[in-house]
């Protein structure tokens, strides 16, 4: 192809000033929400995937409740669970709603426990993330761990390491913060900055309730997990009834949650993608107002001995060029409202993260780039088929 194609089209760019500027803008809107999206989507996936890994591969999570509402089990349920084969350890977690009072302060807070002597199955899950103190041990009666939301934002007066709160009327101490965003297995979520973690006994002293929210279970290794799992929620079910309880391996919940999660970024990217139709409507618009404006121009291009391909190839590259540099500009914007959308998100307790890849990049591009010449085309193609005489004569 002729370069010099491209510094014609180059210059008559520039020419079109303020029309080429409006004309960006469809482009600059569509690529920068797509990149965006795909960034954090991509970046959420990914920060999912390492959370869930961390688990294990071996991990069952049992979950009372379902179609038939709440389900209460009981210390017979968790022990015949524990005599499944494959299972080494399970660990139960309660929760309940208190409040929580500082210095003549009370907020409600979620309260949740587990036994201190199994907390091992928790290691390196990142499930328990201490910022400062220590772990809970079993003698710990009266000690508490908080989220480091609740110690630095749910009082007047933040919370210290050793400060004393009460909790329904209790007194615990503090020994531990835990980080924002680490209390949840989905990586943090709003829940995380309303959670009290105490030992078991602690839970009972000041709970009626003995039924468990939640409940980790891992077996001995990885090829165990489906078995174990499927004897779990059958004989679960065969007692309470069918979809009584939901229990799940880590790695089939992933593969539910990343599903899920690409079937919402595909469907707002598809949203996105409109502001690309009125991004492709405005170069048709341009281009077919500048075909008008550069009939005579054509016309003597063609006396001059320029061909139907040339002239389309001249259009096409323009609208090409639009199509890019909206693009380019739609990526750094994309990537910059990624950013401050992962920013935001941390800083209210999710685990989000922009993904900028050479994938994303480069797609959005080129992406851009087809847009502006689909858009261009029939104008393109209506400069190219011009007659020459009659373009000559055009005022």
């Amino acid at each position: 192809m002729n370069s010099e194609l491209f510094e014609v089209a180059g210059k008559n760019l520039r020419k079109q000033g303020v029309r080429t500027y409006l004309t960006l803008i469809g482009i600059v809107i569509g690529i920068a929400a797509i990149v965006a999206l795909l960034s954090v989507g991509q970046g959420l996936n990914y920060a999912i995937e390492k959370q869930f890994e961390s688990l294990g591969a071996n991990t069952i999570f049992i979950i009372p409740g379902g179609q038939n509402g709440e389900l209460e089990l009981t210390d017979a349920d968790i022990s015949r669970m524990e005599s499944v084969r494959g299972i080494e350890s399970i660990v139960p977690i309660y929760s309940e709603s208190a409040f929580m009072e500082f210095k003549g302060q009370k907020v409600q807070v979620s309260v949740s426990a587990a036994d201190a002597d199994k907390a091992g199955i928790f290691d390196d899950t990142g499930y328990f993330d201490i910022k400062e103190g220590r772990m809970l041990v079993k003698s710990d009666s009266s000690a508490i761990l908080i989220g480091e939301n609740i110690a630095e934002n749910f009082f007047k007066t933040e919370i210290e390491l050793k400060n004393k709160v009460l909790i329904n009327g209790k007194s615990f101490r503090v020994v531990g913060i835990l980080k924002s965003g680490s209390q949840t297995v989905g990586g943090g979520g709003p829940s995380t900055a309303g959670t009290v973690f105490m030992s078991q006994d602690a839970f009972e002293k000041i709970f009626a309730s003995r039924s468990p929210g939640i409940i980790f279970a891992k077996t001995y290794s990885p090829n165990e997990t489906v078995e174990a799992a499927d004897k779990i929620k059958f004989d679960l079910e065969k007692k309470y009834g069918e979809k009584s309880v939901f229990v799940s391996s880590a790695d089939a919940l992933l593969e539910q949650v990343n599903a899920f999660l690409q079937l919402i970024t595909i469907f707002l990217t598809g949203i996105a993608g409109i502001s690309l139709i009125v991004g492709g409507v405005g170069i048709t618009n341009a281009m077919i107002a500048s075909v008008l404006e550069r009939t005579k121009e054509i016309g003597l291009l063609k006396a001059l001995g320029a061909n139907k391909k040339e002239i389309l190839s001249l259009f096409l590259i323009e609208a090409a060029f639009i199509g890019a540099i909206g693009g380019i500009i739609g990526i750094i914007i994309g990537y910059s409202l990624a950013n401050l959308i992962a920013f935001v998100g941390e800083s209210a307790g999710f685990a989000l993260y922009a993904s900028m890849t050479p994938e994303i990049t480069l797609g959005a591009l080129l992406f851009s780039m087809l847009v502006g010449m689909i858009s261009g085309f029939y104008p393109a193609l209506r400069a190219a088929n011009l007659d020459p005489i009659t373009a000559l004569r055009y005022e």
